[in-house]
């Protein structure tokens, strides 16, 4: 059967995924939501695939903002089995009850959903480096979400019904764990770039352009600046090559994560060719 996935990500831990699904599950169109989003004003959104899966990082237990409007904005007519896998790296959250709320409203059913253990790459988190790992454990964790990964791949292929529990202590832990302002943030991420800055160890060198998906990002003077409509997806500090671009005016010296699948030159490739 026909499957187009839909997905998002920041460094690559979802795009990873899709690709893995659909290169298990076969005839797969792997499609980045932010390059559909480009044209949906002047193009319908419309899901031609029978079989339709949507791949995104848990946000604070929630849906990222780009998901929920491409997915409010996807005419879903012709589809008739709806996957999702939400990788999280603290906590699974409530991404698939909210999930299975928006595509009741479109008259469709979330048949199988799953949520899967990886590395969080949010590093402005005060708990960043908790849940980040590193060395040995980042092997075991990778290893393990590709293990996963196939089994779920298995089941989509089979079409087998089924939809993980949204654990709401955990979901109560993620909000717990985020501060006010954040919170707020994420009812609208577009404004989250008031607080980055670039230092003087900018080299101009446009990676952080390249890779940020929300075209929120332009070179002033030879340095890059936000035009507020950021996703949050952090990209453009993780790939930052000299660690530039900085937060609430501090730098954030912390280890980098990109899922090694997705190396700044290869996400920009798919990006660019997407």
């Amino acid at each position: 059967m026909k499957t187009d996935i839909y997905t998002f990500t920041g460094t690559g831990t979802a795009l990873s995924i899709s690709d893995q699904v659909g290169d298990s599950i076969g005839d797969t169109t792997v499609r980045l939501i932010p390059k559909l989003m480009e044209n949906a004003v002047a193009e319908e959104l419309k899901a031609d695939a029978p079989r339709v899966g949507f791949i995104f990082p848990n946000y604070f237990g929630g849906i990222p903002n780009i998901v929920l409007d491409f997915i409010r904005k996807l005419n879903m007519d012709e589809v008739k089995y709806v996957f999702a896998i939400v990788p999280a790296g603290g906590g699974s959250g409530f991404s698939l009850r909210y999930l299975k709320k928006e595509l009741e409203q479109k008259g469709k059913k979330l048949n199988y959903g799953r949520y899967v253990m990886s590395i969080g790459n949010y590093i402005a988190a005060s708990y960043y480096e908790a849940i980040l790992k590193s060395g040995e454990r980042r092997e075991k964790v990778l290893g393990l979400l590709r293990e996963n990964i196939l089994l779920y791949a298995e089941d989509i292929k089979k079409e087998k019904d089924f939809v993980e529990w949204s654990n709401p202590f955990v979901y109560m832990v993620n909000r717990f764990l985020s501060s006010f302002s954040t919170k707020e943030i994420l009812k609208d991420t577009s404004n989250g770039d008031r607080k980055y800055s670039v230092n003087s160890k900018c080299t101009g060198c446009s990676t952080c352009l390249n890779v940020c998906q929300a075209n929120n990002i332009v070179m002033t003077g030879g340095n890059p600046s936000f035009r507020h409509q950021c996703y949050r997806c952090m990209a453009c500090m993780q790939y930052c090559p000299q660690n530039a671009i900085v937060f609430e005016g501090k730098e954030l010296s912390k280890k980098k994560y990109m899922h090694p699948d997705f190396p700044a030159k290869e996400m920009i490739r798919r990006i660019q060719e997407t």
